[in-house]
């Protein structure tokens, strides 16, 4: 049985939890879902200094309990629930020292369920530099519970903290925002019967009872009726009310500079400003891509070197036969073809850890609402949109925050157009065949020019097709975006790096198992075929060697040519490719396109496996594509939904194969028009 001491670890996004939860659970971390839903769940362990094992459970971030956004109601169930099989032992509130009067309203509010908390307050680091003075004691008497000064980046009073972890206990203490008089009577009363720890308990389950499993024994819409209460009426007032109190609370503990508060108003103005602050996010977009391409050129030099020298190694040292071409044609060619792209794709992640790290990426919600709204979506949907550029599974997973499900739905079927790292090495692949290697005016890359292009094209296309949805789609209530922006932080380099590292693992594990399996796959089918016919290519190679008229090398390359072209694979090949050559397809681009429908990158690799099979070890460098053939597989990628894992999350997160149907359909077609207009027009 479990005796570890149950923490909960709470807070509102960007408030500096991850970092906390890292810093406490090291190495000891899982990651799962809760059960019966999707919504991600990390949980690690470490130990107090009282010698007791703790395990901290990191809910999703939250503004508030009473959330319709699916990441927040997990909060609110395990926060509310007694009988959640998560229900703390204590509640550890991660509160943003820079930024507490949105952060204090969450804060006050699980104070009030009457759960034992502490309140670490992170980000003392920048306290002095935005100009604000925290009195710490004056903060945990108000509030009635421990308050710590801490800085997670910096490791500062993490000690004092694990202290006030070891001692706390339950006391009952009074509630610090009166119930509403109208709920006074009817909570009081479901107190009185058992039902509810307390009354504050009370009021949050009923008003909640629509979303929660658990408070739907009781006939709410009776209670309702008996005591006269309107729930909504409710909400309103404990709002106003909790607000009342967090004003009084940083009248009397807390100090900001009005000089430097003046200062900060002017960055802000210019980063939001509807022209200025979307100038800027083009420039850091396009600073973006550009780096990628720079610093990832010479990492991925030295892998590709390797993978040479390992294939030419294996080569050498396995005796010829099968062996020793599915360990060089197919494992090595395969998996070395993705392995490659590794640098660029954990700098992508990098990159967009730090804008959300940094709370840039709030400020581009905030400009892009406008923008947006004409395309039936709100603010909240850039984070998805620009997250879809990572991984499209995260990306239509975090439209969860998204409360309006009509701009959900638009923003979750459009999210696979944004071009994701997965499609990384396949542009890398194929821009190299049109765009030379070279730099205008000496600094701008024109191949990370032609990329950020590319991903403009499904960024566009994109927008087109919410358009379409917007107008067809039955109209909803109108919805609001509210959003509160965090302060501006730098970004800590170990939570850069730690993201990195891990995306980056990730990737390789997931694509590498898919890889594999493919790799496998594709050369048995290459490597055999009809035996007749495979015979009969091998009698007239033979014949033609005996005869010393023609040279051995190119007479080898000719055979293992001739001898693809009769394999399995080869044999599917040509059936679909009168489906294809119209868009400048032959049949080996067919068989890689059928493949990378497991997952994108597998392209690259089913490319080379493809074309090693087919010749030496050195003609993988020498794939060559004629230049409209290069611009329209580019497209087609572009639009395509080549992805299994996208579509398995779509149908998970809507629950309908309707939306998942119309959306390969949709896409596919994009794809197959796109690539032949271009191919028609270039040929």
């Amino acid at each position: 049985m479990n005796h570890r001491k149950k923490i909960a670890l709470v807070g509102n996004p960007n408030c500096g939890k991850t970092t906390l939860f890292n810093l406490l659970t090291g190495l000891n971390q899982r990651v799962g879902n809760f059960p019966g839903v999707t919504v991600n769940k990390k949980t690690g362990v470490f130990t107090l200094p009282n010698g007791e094992e703790a395990e901290l459970i990191d809910l999703p971030g939250t503004y508030g309990l009473s959330s319709d956004s699916e990441d927040e109601k997990i909060a609110q169930e395990i926060l509310l629930n007694p009988d959640n099989p998560y229900y703390p032992n204590v509640v550890l509130i991660v509160l943003d020292a820079t930024n507490l009067k949105r952060n204090l309203f969450l804060a006050t509010q699980i104070i009030d369920t009457g759960l034992p908390c502490v309140v670490a307050l992170n980000m003392v680091d920048a306290l002095e530099h935005k100009g604000i003075s925290v009195d710490a004691d004056c903060l945990s008497n108000e509030l009635s519970t421990p308050v710590f000064l801490i800085s997670a980046k910096q490791k500062k009073g993490i000690e004092n903290l694990l202290e006030g972890l070891s001692k706390v206990a339950f006391t009952a203490k009074d509630l610090l925002v009166p119930i509403p008089q109208s709920a006074k009577q009817l909570t009081q009363n479901l107190v009185d019967q058992g039902l509810f720890s307390n009354q504050y308990v009370a009021l949050k389950s009923i008003n909640n009872e629509a979303k929660y499993s658990w408070v739907n024994d009781l006939d709410y819409e009776k209670i309702e009726e008996k005591y006269k209460y309107n729930r909504h009426a409710a909400e309103l007032f404990e709002i106003n009310d909790r607000y009342e109190f967090i004003d009084t609370l940083i009248e009397h503990c807390i100090t900001i500079e009005t000089k430097v508060q003046k200062s900060r108003d002017k960055i802000e103005r210019l980063v939001i400003h509807p022209v200025w602050g979307t100038l800027l996010f083009l420039f850091v977009f396009f600073s973006l891509f550009q780096t990628v391409f720079t610093l990832s050129a010479y990492p991925m030099e030295w892998i590709g070197t390797g993978i040479e020298y390992l294939a030419d190694f294996a080569s050498k040292v396995l005796p010829e036969g099968s062996i020793n071409s599915f360990i060089v044609d197919g494992l090595i060619a395969g998996i070395g073809g993705v392995v490659v792209f590794l640098p660029q794709i954990m700098l992508l992640f990098g990159f967009i850890t730090v804008l959300e790290d940094s709370g840039y990426l709030s400020r581009i919600s905030f400009i892009s609402d406008k923008i947006l709204s004409y395309f039936g979506m709100n603010g909240k949907s850039i984070i998805p949109l620009v997250g879809g550029f990572a991984c499209a599974v995260p990306a239509i997973m975090a439209t969860r925050n998204i409360e309006n499900q009509r701009e959900r739905l638009i923003t979750l079927f459009i999210t696979p157009l944004m071009s994701c790292s997965a499609r990384l090495p396949v542009y890398v692949f194929l821009v190299s065949y049109i765009v030379p290697r070279e730099y205008w005016l000496g600094v701008v890359n024109l191949q990370g020019l032609f990329m950020m292009g590319l991903y403009l094209l499904g960024i566009v296309f994109s927008l087109l097709i919410a358009l379409v949805l917007n107008k067809f789609l039955p109209k909803a209530n109108d919805s609001s975006f509210i959003l509160e922006l965090p302060n501006y932080k730098l970004p800590s380099y170990k939570n850069v790096l730690f993201s990195m590292w891990n995306k980056g693992k990730i990737f390789v594990r997931q694509a590498g198992k898919i890889i594999v399996i493919v790799s496998i796959a594709l050369w048995f089918l290459s490597s055999f075929g009809p035996s007749k016919e495979r015979k009969l290519i091998t009698e007239k190679y033979n014949r033609e060697l005996l005869s010393g008229n023609v040279d051995a090398n190119q007479l080898q390359t000719q055979y293992k040519s001739e001898l693809l072209e009769h394999s399995y694979i080869g044999h599917f090949g040509k059936t679909i490719e009168p489906v294809i050559r119209p868009l400048g397809f032959d049949w080996k681009i067919g068989i890689a396109l059928i493949t990378s429908f497991a997952a994108r990158e597998v392209f690259v690799g089913t490319m080379e496996t493809i074309y090693s099979v087919g010749g030496t070890n050195q003609q993988t460098k020498k794939i060559k594509f004629t230049l409209p053939t290069a611009f329209s597989l580019l497209i087609f990628y572009v639009f395509a939904l080549q992805c299994m894992s996208t579509l398995a999350i779509v149908k998970q997160e809507t629950g309908s194969w309707k939306i998942v149907i119309l959306q390969l359909f949709v896409f596919t077609g994009l794809a197959y028009l796109g690539s032949w207009v271009t191919f028609q027009v270039l040929s």
